[in-house]
């Protein structure tokens, strides 16, 4: 015998067992399309008479024009006339069941499905997976949605978070999608900070008392004192949202997942930058930005301070921070990068004559504290 035989024989059999089968609504089976009119298929399901598919039983992902005489879809019966026996069929109801199969298998399995949002209805989206699908406005992003309408058409990520057996009802998440890739994300991450490390990060939020900066899926802080070598107020002084920082690790906890930064190390430090102003007696402009009864903490320079000690400044005036003084520098460490300075009426003394009165011998004039009271006398 002829393959060609067998497989009419075959195709034969099959068309008897099939014209065998009782009916029933609900029932899936795939057919044939046998005719094409304006508004409707006649499709052959293998019974006694075709059935009829109106356009309006089609998915969404079935385009009518695109239809011929010939192709095959799966269909339901899912109404029989009582009547006269005519079979009606809808291939989005066949469509829908062999998809809440497959979002049932997703949600056992715990498995990301993609659907595109084909409607926007009072409190979230629709998304066609085959079936209507639910997404909460809330569960659409990690961070809320402005205009839903933009999703419109656009792909999402998702998750079963809720099913109703019932009536055929699914609720889905992108935002689970989305948070667990990123956690997985965290921990990879987690394992390669290290101390000492150097970060490109992006600044994603701004602080009374510093910065956040999003290292690639964990957000580390550079607190104020980090951010620059000057005191500063409010870390809008230095950073804005959106900048692209380069940050070094100063302190990391992977189990809290917290991360300390720091910004300093990118700018210039202030001792080399003003090595030429930094020697003992020079005099400069200072700023004030600590009063205390025992001292002050003035800015000598942009990120250099300086502490004024009880008896170098007049205790009967006034002082508060962000007020300029005249300053003189007394001493200075660089190895503890320490500075005492003087806003005493000695600023007002000449440096020349500061110079030659300290070398004077005790029969001389007297030192540079007489010379301060002399001249502070004849002022008065």
């Amino acid at each position: 015998m002829h393959i060609e035989e067998e497989d009419q024989l075959a195709l034969e059999q099959r068309l008897y067992e099939e014209s065998l089968k009782v009916l029933d609504e609900g029932q899936v089976l795939t057919g044939l399309i046998v005719a094409k009119y304006q508004d409707e298929l006649l499709v052959d399901i293998g019974g006694k008479s075709e059935g009829i598919l109106p356009f309006r039983e089609l998915s969404l992902a079935i385009e009518p024009k695109e239809l011929k005489v010939g192709d095959t879809l799966e269909v339901m019966i899912h109404r029989i006339d009582d009547m006269d026996g005519s079979l009606f069929l809808s291939e989005r109801r066949a469509r829908a069941l062999k998809t809440w199969e497959k979002v049932i298998e997703a949600h056992d399995r715990d498995e990301v499905i993609e659907a595109t949002v084909t409607q926007v209805v009072k409190g979230g989206v629709l998304v066609d997976l085959g079936m209507r699908g639910f997404v909460p406005a809330s569960q659409i992003r990690r961070q809320p949605v402005g205009n839903l309408d933009e999703l419109v058409g656009k792909k999402l990520r998702l998750k079963v978070i809720d099913l109703d057996h019932k009536r055929h009802r699914v609720v889905l998440s992108q935002r689970q999608v989305l948070e667990e890739e990123l956690n997985a994300k965290k921990q990879e991450l987690l394992g390669t900070l290290e101390v000492g490390q150097i970060r490109e990060g992006m600044v994603v939020r701004l602080a009374e008392f510093g910065a956040f900066v999003d290292l690639g899926g964990i957000d580390g802080l550079i607190h104020n004192s980090e951010l620059s070598y000057a005191r500063i107020k409010h870390p809008s002084e230095v950073v804005k949202v959106g900048d692209v920082v380069q940050v070094e690790i100063m302190k990391f906890d992977p189990e809290a997942r917290k991360v300390s930064l720091s910004l300093k190390h990118a700018l210039p430090d202030p001792w080399e930058e003003h090595a030429d102003k930094l020697f003992e007696t020079n005099k400069l402009t200072a700023q004030v930005v600590k009063v205390t009864p025992n001292y002050l903490l003035v800015e000598i320079v942009p990120g250099v301070l300086a502490m004024v000690p009880k008896g170098e400044f007049d205790p009967g005036t006034q002082y508060s921070p962000g007020q300029e003084v005249d300053v003189t520098l007394l001493t200075i460490n660089h190895t503890t990068r320490r500075i005492t300075a003087s806003i005493q009426h000695v600023a007002d003394v000449p440096l020349e004559e500061l110079e030659k009165l300290s070398f004077e011998d005790d029969a001389g004039a007297g030192n540079a504290g007489d010379a301060v009271a002399a001249e502070t006398a004849a002022a008065e």
